[in-house]
């Protein structure tokens, strides 16, 4: 119980500074014209770049499914194994970041 409580003290300040950095975004630079938001920051992510939403859906998608059908039969103590194992890859991912 006490790995568990650890493990979820450290994903909580993880997810804090996460919040942090997103809201400490630098949204100085430039963004061509129409593509800013009524408080004039420039759009960020799939609003700015939307032809990139149908690679994003079905990576989405396919990563949620194999999720699902392979980390319940993994023998561990862990009691939230799909959402141990998706927090886990995206922790590794905002690390390449």
């Amino acid at each position: 119980m006490a790995d568990l409580t650890a493990r979820a003290e450290m994903i909580r300040k993880q997810a804090e500074k996460a919040i942090a950095r997103h809201k400490q975004a630098d949204y100085s630079s430039e963004a061509p014209e129409g593509l800013e938001t009524s408080e004039g920051k420039p759009l960020m992510g799939l609003k700015r770049y939307p032809e990139f939403n149908a690679l994003v859906e079905e990576l989405r998608i396919k990563t949620i499914r194999e999720i699902q059908a392979k980390a319940d039969k993994i023998q561990s103590e862990m009691p939230y194994k799909q959402q141990f194992v998706l927090e886990e890859l995206i922790r590794q991912l905002q690390e390449l970041v």
